[in-house]
């Protein structure tokens, strides 16, 4: 994968973050982490089950390989 993809990705993330944040009033550490582990975990299973589905739609012959990715 390139650079430009966890740049992306990372830029995504804290986007995310820093605007739930804001939105909830977060006033710790401890809260501001949580939203940072909730929205990674967000993104990242939202990308596998992308992928999953890429690979399912090439396995029963409906799409061709390459998709998505």
């Amino acid at each position: 994968m390139s650079v430009r993809f966890y740049w992306i990705s990372f830029l995504i993330v804290m986007g995310l973050t820093l605007l739930i944040s804001w939105v909830k009033q977060t006033r710790t550490r401890k809260e501001f982490f949580m939203i940072l582990l909730k929205v990674t975990l967000g993104f990242f299973g939202t990308i596998i089950v992308l992928w999953g589905l890429s690979h399912l739609l090439v396995a029963l012959g409906i799409s061709k390989s390459g998709f998505i990715f």
